[in-house]
């Protein structure tokens, strides 16, 4: 075996250094993951940023010089169907979009240490940790400053809806989408408010206090 990759790719080599550093590589990336509770985490993304310097290595072990790729390339519809295994749906909202995104990105630095690409490995290290880290707090910040709720509202009095604009005027919170419906002596009153976090739930505890209110939901 050492004679066909020595033959065969003479501008490669280390393939064993370059196991053990996709494995290192792939465990701080899923480490990450891991202490978030996420479901794709250490071991998995270990495996797969393992996997991917293996099938690089063994693309341009087997393929010729002008074709050294056809494995590889095939490693990102491999990526592709494990990404989409931990991506679900709740309602209206959408989780494990960052975890496939971290599955993504720890094989394309599996398939650089595979081509012993090792600096190109690492700034991407560095900064996929980066992202998935420090921009976390960077995200939340933003999240509660620029919340979107699309909120239900039921009103015991139909000539009471406006009072509800009025009170987020108040709060200077925005106010879209505004659908309201009438059935018998309630009025439903739908659409989506936008703004600070606290300044919302300032806005959740005065609807609790409004006795035209029959219910509320978002």
């Amino acid at each position: 075996m050492n004679s066909i990759l020595t033959n065969s790719s003479p501008i490669y080599g280390d393939e064993v250094l370059k196991i053990f550093v996709s494995v290192l590589c792939g465990s701080i990336l899923g480490f990450e993951r891991e202490i978030r509770g996420k479901s794709a985490g250490f071991r998995t993304l270990a495996l797969i940023c393992f996997g991917s310097t293996i099938f690089t290595i063994c693309s341009y072990v087997l393929g010729v010089d002008a074709n050294r790729d056809r494995v590889a390339a095939n490693i990102i519809t491999g990526v592709g169907f494990l990404g989409a295994g931990v991506i679900f749906r709740n309602n209206i909202s959408v989780s494990g979009i960052t975890t496939a995104a971290s599955i993504w990105i720890s094989a394309a630095i599996g398939m650089l240490v595979g081509i012993g690409a090792y600096e190109l490995a690492g700034i991407s290290m560095v900064l996929a940790l980066f992202i998935l880290y420090a921009m976390d707090y960077i995200q939340f910040w933003i999240d509660y400053r620029f919340q979107h709720r699309d909120y239900k509202v039921v009103l015991n009095l139909v000539e009471s809806s406006l009072f509800l604009t009025g009170q987020l005027g108040n709060l200077k919170l925005k106010c879209t989408n505004i659908k309201v419906l009438r059935s018998g002596g309630q009025l439903t009153w739908y659409a989506q408010i936008s703004g600070r976090g606290d300044r919302l739930e300032v806005f959740n505890n005065w609807l609790l206090n409004q006795e035209a209110v029959s219910s509320f939901e978002w």
